[in-house]
């Protein structure tokens, strides 16, 4: 445990973000976890915030420092689990913190978030240390910050919440029809995760196969031919999660870039086949053990429709790889870098 430390948060604990910091307290390093809020909404129990308003909030914190100063103040020892902290470092110098990925920069949702990123980039070389989640996300940041060290640690997952269990009892429990070949996409609706590309893959299926969206869908649904082709769920109970990966047949990851991304280790665990465009980072997580649409076109069906047609019925042996992803190896790669920056 480190002394009169806390671990800081930007996100929801539905997002990546939210969940990394949440995984990241539980391996017992730290003695707090507090989701400081720009927004003025949480899913975490105890949150902090200014205003309801995002760009009074971000500003605040960024020229004042406002409560988010008060509460970096209080610790010894602060980890910003997204770079949308890194400029409370101002407050405590005794900081360190992670870079996901770069995607506010490569493909951002706004020019806003994009600006905010940057900005906060601008603190990156006043951090104690600073985690990148995979190599690839590291050989970007080694581009941008040429005199800096960064650590990559890899992602991990809680073996005992997913993991094997039978197909037809998991259909069972969440009224799935046992004759449909069931993919299941688990992602935002932002530009990197492609999502458009959804529709295009199911209106080229026959009516044997379903896909369950997991994520906002709202956007993408009017273009689906057929709306029995899809089950959309916005929000799912966290228990209830990885019951739909064990009860479906195929995991499609439709996105174009990403800095590690759960739900590979989740359907790894669950046993699930992955289909995922060939990605520097897809390549990093899944090794061989994917089967992979060359990222020659985002917008065509074809390979998609055609590998699933080829492998639906096809097991995946993902034999030792799941260890790499075990909660004990990232305790071991966090402590050491711990001790590298002195906090232990």
């Amino acid at each position: 445990m480190i002394n009169n430390s806390t671990i800081i948060t930007e996100s929801p604990l539905k997002t990546g973000i939210g969940r990394y910091a949440l995984n990241l307290y539980k391996l017992g390093f730290f003695e707090h976890l507090m989701h400081l809020s720009y927004t003025g909404k949480s899913d975490f129990n105890e949150y902090i915030y200014f205003t309801k308003h995002w760009k009074i909030n971000v500003l605040t914190s960024y020229y004042f420092g406002g409560v988010y100063k008060d509460y970096v103040k209080r610790y010894d020892y602060v980890f910003a689990s997204s770079p949308s902290h890194f400029h409370l470092v101002k407050y405590n110098k005794n900081m360190a913190g992670t870079i996901l990925d770069f995607s506010p920069i490569k493909y951002p949702p706004t020019r806003s978030l994009k600006s905010w990123f940057l900005k906060n980039l601008k603190y990156v070389s006043k951090l104690k240390g600073v985690v990148t989640i995979s190599d690839h996300i590291k050989d970007e940041a080694k581009k941008m910050f040429r005199d800096l060290e960064f650590t990559t640690i890899h992602l991990w997952i809680d073996n005992e919440k997913f993991k094997i269990r039978d197909k037809t009892e998991a259909r069972r429990k969440l009224n799935l029809d046992d004759e449909k070949i069931y993919l299941l996409n688990v992602s935002g609706d932002v530009p990197r995760k492609n999502i458009d590309l959804l529709p295009r893959i199911m209106n080229k299926l026959d009516d044997r196969f379903v896909l369950i969206r997991i994520g906002e869908s709202s956007r993408i649904l009017p273009y689906f031919n057929d709306k029995k082709k899809i089950i959309a769920l916005n929000n799912v109970p966290d228990d209830t999660l990885p019951l739909y990966y064990n009860a479906s047949d195929f995991l499609i990851h439709t996105a174009i870039y990403g800095g590690f991304e759960y739900p590979f280790i989740e359907a790894m665990f669950s046993d699930l086949k992955i289909m995922t465009f060939d990605t520097p980072i897809s390549r990093e997580v899944l090794r061989d053990k994917g089967i992979f649409i060359p990222l020659l076109d985002k917008d065509s069906p074809d390979e998609w429709v055609d590998h699933i047609m080829k492998y639906y019925d096809k097991r995946i042996d993902y034999g030792e790889l799941k260890n790499h992803y075990l909660p004990e190896r990232a305790k071991k790669e966090y402590e050491d870098f711990f001790k590298k920056i002195e906090w232990i």
